[in-house]
């Protein structure tokens, strides 16, 4: 930040789980950038103290995240992350979408041969209403099961 004379404007940062519901859901944020865990090295668990830790997708992550940042940010803020996709799977249909946000870039960035991530960035365009969730519309099997492919022999 120091090079580019931002250092000024810099608050600070916050690091959560967002699925333990610790924030209120009011808007607090400009921007929430984001590099979620896929689950390659150990699947990932969705940790709640009322009930054993359970398997947690990525569909289910990323649903949350977009959840989250609808309640969270202002209008006119960014949602910024990346979300990892089986190359050969992948259509524009397979992405997340909430009604309060919109896509305003999507850019590829090839892993391997089978695999890459999408740099997705979406602006929040209005206020929550009453019963506004996150959505996959397509077949979301180019991230929603990414562990058990991108480890497939095929």
């Amino acid at each position: 930040m120091l090079s580019y004379g931002l250092h000024g404007h810099y608050l600070g940062s916050y690091a959560s789980d967002f699925s333990s519901g610790v924030l209120r859901r009011t808007p607090l944020f400009d921007v929430i950038v984001t590099d979620p865990p896929y689950g390659v090295r150990e699947a990932s668990l969705r940790v709640n103290k009322d009930i054993k830790n359970s398997q947690y997708s990525l569909s289910e992550q990323f649903l949350e995240l977009l959840n989250f940042a609808a309640g969270t940010l202002v209008v006119g803020g960014r949602l910024v992350y990346f979300l990892p996709v089986i190359r050969d799977l992948y259509s524009d249909s397979s992405l997340p979408q909430h009604p309060a946000l919109s896509l305003k870039y999507n850019c590829q960035q090839t892993l391997t041969r089978k695999s890459a991530r999408r740099l997705l960035v979406m602006v929040k365009t209005r206020e929550c209403s009453e019963g506004d969730a996150a959505f996959v519309t397509g077949d979301d099997t180019s991230h929603g099961q990414y562990r058990e492919v991108y480890f497939s022999k095929t």
